[in-house]
């Protein structure tokens, strides 16, 4: 006879089941002869496979990488000078942009805008910082370095 058939007793009318794990908490009741239920599979296979597509973390991100919320402290405190400086007749790229760091700068860009900058950040690829707008002030922002004609940091 299987221990699964066995008659079993009913429990006292103060019994409490508990559902933690085995021999942690109140005592558990437990038919006699019954241990763990069986596992399905061949064993040392854990649990069932679960059903849908498979999960591979979260997808990657594209564009420029975030350097996080603009910097406490580092926004420039008052607009940039009002003049626009002349571009320069060669463009110089961005290879020594790291001396403008946290002062007013012009950049250029091949696409023909340019604007003032006040630089917090410079990465391989990008740099970030806060852009002057007439409308709305300044503005973080965050630029490929490619796309920089040319620059000029302020020495106002």
């Amino acid at each position: 006879m299987y221990p699964y058939e066995e008659i079993m007793p009913l429990p006292e009318p103060s019994f409490e089941p508990s559902f933690g794990r085995p021999g942690f908490g109140p005592p558990s009741f437990r038919p006699p002869g019954v241990g763990t239920p069986p596992s399905f599979g061949p064993p040392g296979f854990g649990p069932p496979p679960s059903f849908g597509p498979p999960s591979f973390g979260p997808p990657p991100s594209y564009g420029p990488p975030s350097f996080g919320p603009p910097p406490a402290g580092q926004m420039p405190l008052g607009p940039p000078p009002s003049f626009t400086p002349a571009l320069p007749s060669f463009g110089i790229g961005t290879s020594g942009i790291q001396s403008c760091l946290f002062r007013n700068t012009f950049i250029w860009m091949f696409n023909g805008a340019a604007f003032w900058f006040f630089l917090v950040a410079v990465g391989r690829e990008f740099i970030s910082g806060f852009r002057w707008s007439n409308r709305s002030g300044w503005r973080f922002e965050t630029i490929a370095r490619r796309n920089i004609r040319s620059y000029e940091c302020s020495r106002w």
